[in-house]
């Protein structure tokens, strides 16, 4: 069976933007058998626990997308990118390869539709329908995956 994370990210104050942590703690509801972490941002000390994992999956709002979107990505270390608040998904399995000389076999970020972003505590009506979307294809990827496994 694939050892399968699920890294959900965003400020759960900030409207829409909460809506990967959303989406991953429903994924936890619905899959305990694997690993679902929240978080306010992604850092560079996931890169350990993600080189334990044979799938990723990093769930974040997106404002410059219109429908739910799921893409694979590959390592890949941002020149010009800070490292002490925040690194991107590709730059995290960059750093799992080169610290601990794994990385999962296929990562996927998974854009939810985002549009409102002010304090609140409350996603919009199309976010909300957006993140269960992803839920769903989200579900069905873990299935195929232990499916495969």
């Amino acid at each position: 069976m694939s050892k399968v994370l699920v890294i959900g990210y965003g400020n759960t104050l900030r409207g829409d933007d909460a809506a990967g942590v959303q989406a991953a703690e429903l994924i936890a509801k619905r899959h305990p058998e694997i690993v679902c972490v929240c978080l306010h941002q992604l850092v560079p000390e996931l890169s350990e626990q993600i080189a334990e994992f044979d799938v990723v999956f990093f769930i974040d709002a997106q404002k410059d997308i219109t429908q739910p979107n799921v893409r694979l990505v590959a390592p890949s270390i941002e020149a010009d990118q800070s490292r002490t608040h925040f690194i991107s998904p590709e730059s995290l399995l960059a750093l799992s390869q080169q610290l601990y000389q794994h990385v999962p076999a296929k990562a996927y970020i998974v854009g939810i539709p985002a549009s409102q972003f002010e304090f609140s505590e409350k996603l919009s009506v199309q976010t909300d329908s957006a993140m269960h979307e992803c839920i769903e294809l989200v579900d069905r990827m873990i299935l195929e995956t232990q499916q495969m496994a």
